[in-house]
Order: structure tokens, then sequence, then C-alpha cells
């Protein structure tokens, strides 16, 4: 297949040339936009697998718009046998020497090229400088063609209950039709209703509500399933939101019933689009397709749609209102995920804050801790890229005061998250205040979250607090030259090599090799074990290994000065002392229990002498995200 390679702006076709080819997109995105009053307007932006200029060379009439790269471009050249064959295919007729019609008016004000790339409807007229449905259908002809056009690209497949309320099936009719009209979402009602009892337990009503709901998306193969209903008067919609989840962690609340947004009945143009952005924000899985188009569509609602998703409803109550900010704010927080920027983290913080200034511990105690919660996390991104120690420690606030309702028993994996959490940002501000009780309190946390966390059911979350463990535990051990809390450091580096696979995570192998010999080195020196020195040894040159295979120069470094480190204090030949008796030992036929599953929790040491830092010592390495 001969192909062809366009640079981003590069003009394909202008509006009224004659094409002498057509092409078939390989790879990349094309925008149609025609000159209106000297202003270029947007008709649509053409994917992978689509034709361009194929009509016009097929009828030997002029392009009725200009064809402009957008991006890096790949596209295959295409004769008009070729073209006349593909058109054949799809069914769509030519009218050879007239002119093409085209569905879009011209207007002064030029409407978003990528807000026009979220729709899939190719018959309506725009109504505005912004519009949910203005242009071609996207992917017309991707399921024609041959296989290896088919799309990168995957639907979301979006389930909605009947709404509660009067007029609740037309309100659903109107959801699923609007929603329907998105690029990338295939919506279908679904011929129930879903009711929350709130008589009873709130909690596990909607807990069990969610299972219910998580097992009809796995028999049917929806992504999310939106219930609610028409608020009295009929001009109001309540949506409520559960995304199948691949696992039990989520990192920003939408998906779990809890959250609500309100949007007027029917959807205008700002409606339609917040609706569109949460939907997104609340996808979990791990289809790479499906994450694609999550990626794609909710940056361009975040780029051009930005104050369009600020909007308001209209005529909502205090309690409305704040639980409908609370949810825009998070769909904000989902998109530092993708593109990490901060002014999304400010405005999602922002949002957050409106929805404090209603909720409260007496009144609405989950939305009020699910709000600290999600507070606390932006507060740790924003700290992190600022290094700003005031909003770390705003953040330990948060997380305390989320704690103070979400439980272990009803909020579980909240709770897990939240006191890893708060150990990361204990443990990060032990740099700045040298206190050892700073960090006791931050391997206290992290033994809370290893109580939830399960090596089988959240490996991943396990692996990371086990490692964040393992970290505090060896500065602990290397501070007061303790034994036995550096062995607990050295199980704990063991413990992440045992979840981890080297073969497809080998930087994250490596850096628990780094960090498993930190935590032997330190035993071996502290304890005169020459053993746990030859272990640091081969742990170090596995991690160097590693390192220089997958040219991460600065870590391999890293490694070597630490093995240089172990070969010194090998060439004294320690003596070998056997070391203390520690009461997780087990016994011959038993294998041992981790430190922190003993009962009760104390304190692994006490602070007894100020906090020293020598020359020549180093610290372990955080594990690379």
């Amino acid at each position: 297949m001969a192909t062809k390679t366009f640079k981003g702006g590069d003009v394909l076709f202008e509006e009224g040339a004659h094409p002498a080819r057509a092409y078939r997109i390989v790879q990349g995105s094309v925008e149609m936009t025609r000159d209106g009053d000297g202003a270029a307007l947007p008709l649509s932006i053409l994917d992978r697998g689509e034709l361009v200029g194929a009509e016009e060379l097929v009828a030997g009439r002029a392009m009725a718009a200009t064809a402009q790269a957008l991006g890096a471009l790949v596209v295959e050249e295409i004769s008009k046998a070729q073209a006349e064959q593909l058109l054949a295919k799809s069914g769509r007729k030519v009218q050879r020497g007239k002119p093409v019609k085209s569905s879009v008016k011209q207007q002064g004000a030029t409407t978003s090229r990528a807000l026009v790339a979220l729709s899939s409807q190719a018959d309506k007229a725009a109504a505005g400088p912004d519009t949910a449905s203005s242009v071609l259908k996207p992917g017309l002809l991707r399921r024609l063609l041959n296989p290896e056009f088919a799309d990168v690209y995957d639907r979301l497949d979006i389930r909605i209950a009947v709404l509660e309320g009067d007029g609740g099936e037309q309100a659903t009719q109107h959801l699923v039709a609007e929603i329907g009209q998105r690029r990338g979402i295939r919506a279908k009602a679904l011929n129930a209703k879903i009711t929350l009892d709130i008589d009873g337990d709130p909690v596990r009503a909607m807990r069990e509500l969610k299972r219910a709901s998580e097992r009809w998306l796995v028999d049917n193969g929806g992504d999310v399933l939106v219930w609610g209903e028409v608020a009295p008067g009929g001009t109001v919609l309540h949506l409520r939101f559960f995304v199948l989840n691949q696992k039990p962690v989520d990192q920003f609340r939408i998906g779990d019933g809890w959250t609500l947004l309100a949007l007027p009945m029917p959807l205008d143009a700002a409606a339609a689009h917040r609706l569109h952005a949460t939907l997104l924000a609340a996808i979990r899985t791990k289809a790479a397709g499906k994450l694609l188009t999550v990626r794609r569509d909710l940056e361009v609602l975040m780029a051009d749609a930005r104050d369009l998703l600020l909007a308001e409803t209209a005529n909502l109550s205090p309690i409305e209102r704040a639980e409908d900010r609370a949810t825009v704010g998070r769909v904000f927080a989902n998109a530092t995920l993708f593109k990490r920027r901060a002014d999304d983290a400010r405005t999602a913080m922002s949002l957050l804050d409106i929805a404090l200034n209603v909720f409260s511990a007496g009144e609405t105690p989950i939305e009020w801790a699910m709000a600290h919660r999600d507070r606390a996390f932006l507060g740790q991104f924003l700290a992190e890229r600022a290094n700003d120690t005031e909003a770390l420690r705003a953040s330990v606030t948060d997380v305390e005061t989320a704690l103070s309702v979400l439980g272990p028993s009803t909020f579980p994996y909240d709770w897990a998250s939240l006191n890893d959490r708060l150990g990361l940002a204990l443990y990060r501000l032990d740099f700045d205040n040298g206190d050892i009780d700073t960090l006791q309190r931050a391997l206290n946390a992290f033994q809370d979250a290893l109580t939830v966390y399960d090596k089988r059911k959240t490996p991943s979350e396990w692996s990371e607090t086990m490692g964040h463990f393992g970290q505090v535990a060896l500065i602990i051990g290397r501070e007061h030259r303790s034994p036995a809390t550096l062995l607990q450091a050295v199980e704990a580096c063991n413990e992440v090599l045992s979840a981890r696979d080297r073969r497809k995570m080998p930087l994250h192998w490596a850096s628990a090799q780094n960090n498993l010999g930190s935590a032997l080195f330190l035993y071996g020196r502290v304890s005169g074990d020459s053993d746990a020195l030859a272990g640091a040894r081969n742990a170090f040159q596995t991690a160097h290994a590693i390192y220089l295979e997958k040219d991460a120069d600065r870590l391999a470094i890293v490694a070597a000065k630490n093995l240089r480190h172990v070969e010194k204090a090998l060439e004294r030949k320690a003596t070998k002392l056997s070391p203390p008796a520690l009461p997780w030992e087990g016994t011959a036929n038993e294998p041992p229990t981790l430190p922190w599953e003993l009962e009760p929790r104390t304190p692994l040491i006490k602070p007894a002498e100020p906090r020293r830092r020598e020359d020549g010592d180093f610290w372990t390495e955080r594990t690379p995200r």
C-alpha cells in the first residue's frame, strides 16, 4: 500500500479545486472547512478509514470544502476507479456535475472545530456557535472497509434506566437521543427503574444497588448505567451513575451512585456537554480502545467547552447545587489523570469548595466526607507539582476529616486509599521537619491500608502500599540502627517483588530490587550479617542491569553508587552475627506472619535520640510512575 504523509496544517485540497486523486485516511484526522466571510467554518473532522475527495473525484466537480491535516497524517492515495468502488460499497450515490449542499449554515461566529467533531449526526443544521449535532457521522465507512482500517477507538456503551417522576419515560428517551448523537457513544434505554430505598441504611442500600447494577452491566456489556428522576415540575433532571469498575479502588468519585448531576429538561448545549463529560470521566475500563475514546473526547471538552462545563442549572436548591458542583469538580479532577494540568486541579478544588460551603458533617456526612476525600487527593497533586508544603499539610487535614466519617466497615477501600494518602503526605512532610514521630504516623497509616488491600484482589494498590511501608520502615530503622525495623523493611521489599512481573514492568521490578538492596545493606551493616550484605549486592546488580538495558541512566547511576557502598562493606569482612530473635519469625513448619499483621499494633520504635544522617548513606528511590 503506497502511503503519503502530511504535517499538521498541510492542505490536501483547497475549496473550489478539482481533485486529480482521492485519499483514504490511514492514520490521523482531516478537518473539512468552508470559507465564510473570511473565516474558516468547520464542517466535520474525518478520522481513520474515511475518504477525502472521493465523491468530487468521481463526479468531476470542485471541492465544496477545504481539507486540512489535523496533526501528523498518513493517507493512502486512491484512484478514481478505487474511489467509485468504495463509494458503491458504502451505498453512497454520487450526482455527477452537481454541487454538494452543505448541511451547515454559514455563521459569523466560528464553531469550535473540536466540538463539531464530537457530533455524530449528518442532517441537522447548526443552531449557533456551539452545537452537539452538526457534522457527518464519524466512521461511516469504517465498518465497510478492510480489517486493517478498523478504528482504534471503541464505542462506550451507556444504559439509561427509566427515570422516576412525572414524564420519566419521555425524559429517558430524550437522554438516549441526545447522548446517542455524540461521537464514540452508543446509548440504549433500560426497560426498568432503579430506586434507592433511603428509609433504612442508605450506605448499605447504595452498596447493594451498586452490586446489582454492576452484575447487570457485566451480563449486558454496558460501561455506565444512568439512573435518577425527573424533579417535581419537570424542568430539572437528577442523574446518578453506576460504572463497571475493573477494580474496587476509584480515585475520584463519579460512578459509585452517590454523585448527582442536575441538568435542565430538555438539555441545552451546555447541559449536553456536561453530561457527555461526566460519562467520560466515570468510565473505568482496561479496554485500550475505550480508554482512547475517553482520553480523546474528554480532552476536546476540556479544551473547547470549558465555560459550558462550568455552567449551572437554574432553580436548584442549595444541596442540589452543591452536589452538582461537586460532580462537575470531579469531572475536572479526572481530567488530571490524562493531562495532569494544574488548572484542571485548581478548578476542581474550587468547585469542591463551593460544595463544602453547603455540605456538613451533621446533615450530609457522606457527601461532606467524599468532598474532603477528593479535595485531599487534589491537594497532594498540586503540592507535588509546586513543591508546596502548605498544600500538603492541608491535604493531611482533609484526609483526617474524611476518615472521621469513612470507616473500614462502611467504606473499606476509601478508608484504605485515604490511609495510603495520609502515609504518603506524612512521609513527604518528614523531609521538611525531620520529625521521627511523623514517620511513625506514616508507618501506622500504611499498616492500616494493608489491612484492607489484598495481594490477590487489589495487587497494584497492595504492592504500592507495601512498598511505601518498606521505604518508611527502612528510614526509621536507618535512623535508629534498629535491626528489627530494618528486617521489616526487608520483608516488605520481598513482598513487593513477589507481586511484580519483571517482564511486564521491568523498571518497577528494578526499583523494588534497589529498595531491597538498601534494606539488606542497612540490616547487614547494623546486625553484622555478611549474608545480608551479599544479598544486597545481588539486588543492586540486578537493578543496575535492568536500568542499563532500559536506558534509565540516572537510575543506573544510583544503583551503581549503592553497589559500591556494598562492595566496600564486604571488603571489610564484617563478622557475621546472628540477627535478634523477632516475634514474627514463626516456627519451622509454618511460614512467618508479616510484621504488620500482628495485633495489637504498637509503635515499632520510640525515638530516643536526635535524628542524624551520615555522609555516604543513601536513600531508597521511589517507584517510577
